[in-house]
């Protein structure tokens, strides 16, 4: 199949799914009714419907768990052609708490003839479900009567204190007393499953051999585990006569009898079962309650085969629909994807590509001042690694007198003062990113109207993607910068994360580098990991520049108060800088700090220096770990006041796993800091293993023992501090900037198209 006809195929297949797409999430909010208080609307048609009813019938259902194959395609046949009064789900009729599996379920009750009443489970809870649950069916615990009988449906979710429930089901009980039959729904048994009466009659055969290697008995979390409550759920159940106590939190069939009131697990709505076999199989009980008794019929027989393809089918329809019920934004997100490939495959299918090198050359002159076009995902006062990479390379540039331009997001609040910093509008905002309208004209039009030299991005995405064009339009060349280990930061990406993970990463970077005239690696190990992907463009190895203007710059007194406030008992000071989240790998840091406390009786203090969402569950961590005195969180520090912080350290702790480059251990060092980290890509080339400090592999007990060694020896750490702070001299922002714009005209020289 020829390549434009492939395109074609693959534009109208995404041209036909965006359509589909936005057409179904339109159907669903036109048309698709809200509802609410399911249970209580139910009750009262129940309550007329049994109205002066000597004898009525009902259902019980346990774990339906949205299942479409068993639940809503057969057993719902089976329960209308029964013609019961209600039906009654002992909980986890969802799968999940989200609100699309409430509707999914909503949508499966409705097909029953009779009316339904749920009880609130353990999945009903799950997944912040608790006020869905309460919006669309209604309280947690509650009771009706009907006909001859009274129903009482407790709460077993831990939601609602013990106490609350002990004092209404008493009360409630003696209502209930004035009615022949008494029944009781709850998600958790009182008891524990160990052997059933039914796994009794089977006896010591293979089957209870593997319903015991499949469910681990008895099963601690599928019961009420507080055995002062379950003897007081027993007791008074037999007190007040109760006639029958239904539960369903076993995906197993379970009858038993204790002090005059029968026990029932029913959990086969349709929710996987464990094995197949006489004990665990689909089924529901149709009760007869009334003069001559209460009778209990198990309906079984359901479609107890069912195939691998069908539940792989049923289970990827619940996914595919549950994402029509994201919120608003992340589906503008997912559709933003699709409507991207959309131009990138049009782009593809309409360009005319010439696959002849352009041979013409010419020669930039060594003292020719260049205007720069930079474009950047994230920047100040975004704090980062990037952001601060990106403007230490500008001022760089700009003291040596060349022009810098920096396309960057706009952020809510900030107004900018810099010159040559075009803020572009964003589209929306995702924790702390700002996501940019890369649509708009007046990027273009800011760019075209500067003589730009050569475009320099720093992500190979969005913006990067956007200046790579401009750049392309104009025959301008482009150079790539490989900031960021995009597998490292999948979490950060909502629904579609999980692509991140692998290859698709690995993919943009490589295609993306070989569509930029040059590539500068922080680290040889970034080059070496380029090359391995296969990118076989110019690549040029240039870690980020320290200003070390801002150490000579900064006050003793400074230094002086921070180790005031922060030593303890004249003991060593130990810092770690990174943004805190959790590709930062910092709860490592947090365990080996918790076993150098036990390694060692030096006193000593951690300040952790940053900012970012994991905050909130490291303090937790550090409560829970008695840390409280030893690791203390500063929040993010400007520039200048960072540089005292590590004049000040007597050693630099890191443990991060997702850097390209390690930029905060050559700030370190400058400040005469030596250095203990985990090997990885980024690590690499910063420290001389034993010169400036250690680098160990990830393996908690060597980093411990590293950061041991150097608290307990003086002179070492002394000579340390001094080959550090060399060796971060190489690097200033004057020599790096230097060394960029060397590589710059070498471009210009090569690529005169800049294609």
């Amino acid at each position: 199949m020829r390549r434009e006809t492939r395109l074609k195929i693959i534009l109208s297949s995404l041209i036909f799914f965006i359509t589909v797409l936005v057409g179904y999430k339109a159907y669903l909010s036109l048309f698709e009714s809200d509802f609410y208080s399911v249970n209580l609307e139910n009750i009262n048609a129940i309550r007329e419907n049994t109205q002066g009813k000597k004898t009525l019938s009902f259902i019980v259902v346990g774990n339906i768990e949205n299942s479409i194959g068993i639940f809503d395609k057969t057993m719902v046949h089976k329960i209308n052609a029964d013609h019961p009064d209600f039906v009654i789900s002992a909980g986890n009729a969802v799968a999940d708490g989200a609100e699309d599996k409430y509707r999914i379920l909503y949508k499966s009750l409705k097909k029953i003839h009779a009316p339904s009443v749920l009880c609130f489970g353990e999945n009903e809870s799950s997944d912040s479900g608790q006020p869905r649950f309460y919006d669309h069916f209604g309280p947690y615990y509650f009771s009706f009567a009907a006909g001859p009988a009274y129903f009482i449906f407790l709460d077993t979710t831990e939601n609602t204190p013990d106490l609350w429930q002990r004092d209404w089901l008493e009360k409630t009980l003696e209502e209930a007393l004035a009615y022949p039959c008494r029944f009781v729904v709850m998600n958790k048994p009182p008891y524990k499953i160990t052997a059933s009466p039914l796994m009794k009659k089977i006896g010591n055969s293979p089957i209870i051999d593997e319903i015991e290697k499949k469910i681990p008995l008895p099963i601690e979390s599928n019961y009420i585990e507080d055995e002062s409550y379950r003897q007081f759920l027993t007791e008074t159940f037999a007190r007040y006569g109760v006639n029958a106590v239904y539960s369903s939190n076993l995906n197993i069939y379970d009858a038993r009898e204790q002090e005059g009131v029968s026990y029932f697990v029913t959990g086969g709505g349709g929710a996987s079962l464990i094995v197949n076999n006489d004990a665990s199989f689909y089924h529901y009980l149709l009760v007869t309650a009334g003069p001559e008794g209460i009778t209990h019929q198990v309906v079984g027989d359901i479609d107890k085969h069912r195939s691998a393809p069908g539940v792989f089918i049923e289970n990827l329809w619940v996914r595919i629909h549950s994402f029509f019920y994201i919120s608003f934004i992340n589906f503008l997100l997912v559709l933003a994807f699709f409507l991207i490939l959309v131009v990138v495959v049009y782009a593809k299918l309409t360009k005319k590509v010439d696959y002849y090198r352009d041979f013409t050359s010419r020669n930039i002159a060594p003292d020719k001042k260049l205007h720069i076009a930079m474009f950047t995902n994230t920047f100040s006062p975004f704090i980062g690694g990037v952001p601060i990479s990106i403007e230490r390379l500008a001022d760089g540039l700009r003291r040596a007198d060349h022009t810098v331009t920096i396309f960057a997001p706009q952020y809510p609040g900030h107004h900018e003062t810099t010159e040559h910093t075009v803020r572009c509008r964003r589209l929306i905002q995702y924790r702390d990113f700002a996501i940019v309208n890369i649509f708009s004209r007046r990027i273009r039009k800011e760019f075209n109207a500067l003589d730009i030299d050569l475009v320099h991005v720093h992500h190979p995405f969005w913006l990067g993607s956007k200046g790579r064009r401009l750049a392309r339009d104009r025959h301008i060349p482009v150079v790539l910068t490989y900031h960021t280990r995009l597998e490292k930061y999948a979490h950060n990406i909502p629904l579609i994360g999980f692509l991140f993970q692998n290859i698709l990463p690995h993919y943009i970077i490589r295609r993306f580098s070989q569509k930029c005239d040059a590539v500068i690696a922080p680290t040889s190990t970034a080059r070496e990991y380029l090359r391995n992907l296969g990118v076989s463009r110019r690549i040029a190895v240039q870690p980020t520049g320290v200003d070390l203007s801002l150490y000579d710059n900064v006050p003793k007194e400074k230094i002086a108060s921070i180790n005031e406030s922060c030593r303890r008992h004249d003991g060593l000071l130990l810092v770690s800088v990174s943004r805190l989240t959790k590709e930062k790998n910092i709860y490592f840091l947090l365990e080996g700090i918790a076993s150098v406390h036990k390694q060692t009786n030096i006193p000593f203090t951690v300040l952790l220096i940053g900012d970012g969402p994991e905050r909130d569950s490291i303090l937790r961590f550090i409560d829970k770990n008695e840390l409280q005195k030893t690791v203390h969180l500063t929040g993010s520090l400007s520039q200048e006041e960072l540089c005292a912080y590590y004049m000040a350290a007597d050693l630099f702790i890191f443990a991060s796993l997702s850097e390209t480059q390690g930029m905060v251990l050559l700030e370190a060092m400058a400040g005469a800091t030596p250095v203990v980290a985990v090997r990885s890509s980024g690590i690499e080339d910063a420290v001389r293993d034993g010169y400036n400090g250690y680098k160990t592999d990830p393996d908690q007990t060597q980093w411990v023992e590293r950061i041991v060694e150097l608290m307990a020896d003086d002179l070492l750490r002394r000579k340390m501090s001094e080959n550090a702070r060399i060796s971060a001299r190489k690097h200033s922002t004057d020599k790096v900037a230097a060394s960029v714009a060397k590589l710059y005209r070498k471009v210009l020289e090569e690529s005169p198209s800049g294609e």
